[in-house]
């Protein structure tokens, strides 16, 4: 058993052995007071200029939305819902790679989360449905415009439950198990875009199949995340350990197995204050074996980022590697530089330079960006 898979067992061990211990079964939940409903809308219009090397420079304008939302009973009981709207038919990191000049092609929405939460105590919490596993955090909390090398293991659109615990312990962390199956039922339909099921281009299809194979794509719920996070950002350090074991019913791949440690400090909700300017740091690091359930690709990934806050004027800087070992051998570079400034709440205008390296070819994209949010 290779040290990966040791780290793994021990930590999805730890995590079952303190949601089985019924300390917190005498607990009362807090005191409820009705239904309340809202989300969150976010939306980005961005358009990359790339230029790869060999190929022309080529333009490409997107829309990315997502629309959260949710329904409490008190404390008790919650419905979240989770729609993306994005690009379809080029995996994240390569559409800095473009063959031609694109304007809003083949984009769709897609459900990526729907699941019901039960909160028997102030402690614990039990949930089912389409989650999203809690591996990781640098997908979510990179800054800048840009995608970073975490979008890799993202694990999205998986179906399953799980159940967090509150630890009593400073910086109060939660101690979450999870056990899920990619999602390859009628909830993984695409909406208002279809790529068709043998289109080369496409890497989200119009829906998963379980002959697709790869992570976690299985006919039973055998894959498991488990997740320590504490702090909370605003307050000084928010950080997570997690890790996780994919399972594949492909014939000759393996299991991937894989380890995360990172977080972002901010002690005042503004970054660290230094004069007029809000400093907030992030960083993580990944490690996998068979990644993708490739059998034999190891792959590490460090990112990290910075981003500096001064009114409504925001600029980050981040970076990444990503290295591959074993059945392949390659180390990939992205470096970015952002400023936004938020001309009205929620409106936000602003540009990025991005530069990427993968598989030993240089790609550079200059992106003018206009966003929003706002909650209901």
């Amino acid at each position: 058993m290779t040290r990966l898979r040791r780290m793994l067992c021990l930590f999805i061990a730890l995590g079952a052995l303190v949601l089985a211990t019924p300390a917190w079964a005498a607990e009362e939940p807090a005191a409820g007071s009705g239904w309340e409903a809202g989300g969150t809308f976010t939306t980005k219009f961005q358009a990359d200029i790339s230029k790869a090397r060999g190929a022309p420079t080529r333009v490409s304008l997107y829309n990315d939305s997502e629309l959260s939302f949710f329904a409490n009973y008190g404390s008790v009981f919650s419905l979240n819902g989770d729609i993306k709207y994005e690009r379809t038919r080029a995996p994240n990191l390569l559409s800095y790679y473009p063959d031609r000049n694109n304007v809003f092609r083949s984009e769709a929405a897609t459900l990526r989360q729907l699941y019901v939460t039960v909160r028997p105590t102030d402690k614990v919490e039990l949930y089912a449905g389409k989650i999203h596993p809690a591996f990781g955090s640098a997908y979510k909390l990179m800054p800048g415009l840009f995608y970073p090398f975490a979008t890799d293991y993202e694990q999205d659109e998986r179906l399953g439950f799980g159940a967090s615990v509150g630890l009593p312990l400073p910086g109060t962390p939660r101690l979450s198990v999870e056990v899920f199956k990619l999602d390859t039922t009628f909830l993984s339909n695409t909406v208002f875009s279809r790529p068709a099921l043998n289109d080369p281009t496409a890497v989200r299809l119009l829906r998963y199949t379980h002959g697709q194979f790869g992570p976690s794509n299985t006919n039973g719920l055998r894959s498991v995340t488990a997740a320590l996070r504490g702090g909370v950002a605003g307050e000084g350090l928010a950080w997570q350990v997690s890790a996780t074991h994919e399972a594949t019913d492909q014939p000759g791949a393996r299991a991937e197995n894989g380890f995360s440690i990172g977080g972002v400090y901010d002690p005042t909700g503004e970054g660290i204050r230094i004069g007029d300017v809000g400093v907030t740091p992030f960083a993580e690091y990944a490690v996998f074996e068979n990644f993708s359930t490739i059998r034999g690709l190891g792959r590490h990934y460090g990112q990290i980022g910075v981003s500096f806050g001064l009114d409504r004027w925001t600029l980050a800087f981040a970076g990444g590697v990503r290295v591959s070992s074993g059945s392949l051998r390659a180390t990939d570079h992205q470096q970015s530089v952002s400023m936004t400034y938020e001309v009205l709440d929620g409106l936000q205008v602003g540009a990025g330079l991005h530069r990427v390296i993968i598989g030993g070819r240089d790609s550079m994209t200059l992106a003018p960006a206009l966003s929003y949010e706002t909650k209901f």
